[in-house]
């Protein structure tokens, strides 16, 4: 990062003016200048900051509409498989019906032997 800027001339000197020696002074405004240097962050750092977060939330972006493409083509696909089972399903319980429908018929032509037998 880039530093910010600190007057340490003047702040020696307004430390040494509020009674710290001179060798204090330039310790604490060192200290000070350091923290500054090390810490704090520039227009330009926060800039560059915001140029990578833009480009970043970009790709996401595109990320997000990929996927949401392939989620509708995934949903297209589970309905169409949701559709054919249950057209198979409809055609099986329209088979057992019949099959139904033909022992039921056999057993009423069977009841009706018996009873011509009787």
């Amino acid at each position: 990062m880039a530093s910010a800027t600190f007057d340490t001339l003047h702040a020696a000197k307004a430390l040494t003016a509020a009674g710290f020696e001179a060798q204090q002074a330039e310790a604490i405004t060192d200290t000070i200048r350091e923290a500054f240097t090390e810490s704090v962050a520039t227009k330009a750092d926060i800039a560059g900051l915001e140029a990578a977060v833009t480009a970043e939330i970009v790709e996401v972006k595109a990320e997000i509409v990929e996927v949401k493409a392939e989620l509708k083509t995934d949903i297209a696909e589970v309905r169409a498989e949701i559709a054919a089972l249950e057209t198979r399903v409809v055609e099986r319980f329209e088979a057992l019906y019949k099959q139904l429908w033909l022992v039921a018929l056999g057993i009423v032509t069977a009841i009706a032997a018996i009873v011509k037998l009787l």
